[in-house]
């Protein structure tokens, strides 16, 4: 089982990861370094074996194509993806609290 120590840190990867994600609505470059960090935060994720949350990352990134002369047409899916991975972390820190 993690400790609160390892959840803390995962969480804020999960919210860098999120201000990159609403910096990138309008950058393509800022859409596909997203990508990548996803891709690694999906890594280190699998190596902690916090594998219920790194379903959840494969799911966003299933759903993440970046593109470079357009707008995501996934923004607000993956938005509201972040949001629940965030309040999922959330819960997994106070119960590690306990």
């Amino acid at each position: 089982m993690m400790d609160r120590h390892s959840w803390t840190e995962i969480q804020e990867e999960l919210n860098q990861l999120s201000e990159l994600h609403e910096k990138g609505a309008a950058d393509p470059g800022k859409c596909r370094e997203f990508n990548s960090r996803s891709a690694l935060f999906l890594q280190h994720l699998e190596e902690l074996e916090a594998f219920d949350i790194a379903d959840r990352v494969m799911d966003l990134l299933a759903g993440c194509s970046p593109k470079d002369f357009s707008p995501c047409d996934n923004r607000l899916s993956t938005k509201g993806t972040l949001e629940r991975l965030q309040n999922r972390i959330r819960d997994k820190v106070e119960k590690a609290d306990r």
